[in-house]
């Protein structure tokens, strides 16, 4: 896991899956560096700094540490000026904050793959979801992992809690609860249910506050656990897909453990 999450694809090359290596380098950097750039300056504000070793830090984007490294050292550090620079929006600054944040959710879904890889499980014939994909599909659309095992009404049920509990958020808050700019540490735990963030991003994030919404710190927090919530949906998500899965071993007929 400290490897995927140091260099995404690192694990897989060891594991001897280069193709896969490769494809979680490229797309964990692309995302991330597409978003940054286009972000310019604006993608360092909110960052935190480690105390006594100096170095940057910013969730879920830290998770591909290498990648974010590498894209952090192309934006200078605060001046006077600078920090004024990271603090102005920028047209269009929610879509292109998601998809650096893209980039570390990446790293931990190809970390994932890896888990899966280093099991030594085989997929079973006629399998409908790995559980990489399971976890994936889930933080885009809760419960559609569970789907894709055959667990319907599951997932029904898990998908309909995340989502209305982070629409509550957004209705009390009158849209103004998703926003990485303002409140990044709060948007990280929204960012796990990635569909939710990324609807946000292009629809109510964008709007003018006029004025402070009464119920907006309510807001906030509705989904911020909506977003924790969906941990716990796509950890199940990815147990119930390795339960249906894995392929009985050829020699003892079992499924591995």
């Amino acid at each position: 896991m400290l490897l995927g999450i140091a260099v995404p694809g690192l694990g897989q090359f060891l594991a001897g899956r280069a193709a896969r290596g490769i494809a979680a380098l490229a797309t964990t950097s692309a995302a991330l560096a597409l978003g940054a750039f286009g972000l310019g300056q604006r993608f360092v504000s909110g960052e935190l700094t480690l105390p006594k070793v100096g170095l940057p830090v910013s969730l879920p984007e830290s998770f591909g540490l290498l990648p974010f490294l590498v894209v952090r050292g192309q934006f200078r550090d605060g001046t006077p000026d600078l920090e004024r620079l990271e603090r102005l929006p920028i047209p269009g600054e929610h879509p292109l904050f998601f998809l650096a944040a893209l980039g570390g959710m990446l790293a931990l879904f190809w970390t994932v793959d890896l888990l899966w890889l280093r099991s030594g499980a085989r997929r079973a014939a006629g399998a409908r979801a790995i559980p990489p994909l399971a976890a994936a599909l889930t933080w885009l659309l809760p419960g559609s992992g569970h789907w894709l095992s055959g667990q319907k009404d599951k997932a029904l049920l898990l998908g309909a809690a995340v989502i209305i509990m982070f629409v509550a958020g957004l209705a009390l808050s009158a849209g103004h609860a998703v926003d990485r700019g303002l409140t990044p540490i709060w948007w990280a735990g929204q960012n796990l249910f990635g569909g939710g963030t990324l609807v946000a991003a292009f629809t109510t994030s964008p709007l003018v506050m006029k004025s402070l919404p009464e119920y907006r710190d309510l807001g906030i927090i509705l989904c911020t656990v909506a977003g924790l919530m969906n941990v716990m949906v796509m950890t199940d998500a990815y147990t119930v897909a390795e339960g249906t899965s894995k392929a009985p071993d050829p020699v003892s007929g079992e499924v591995a453990a």
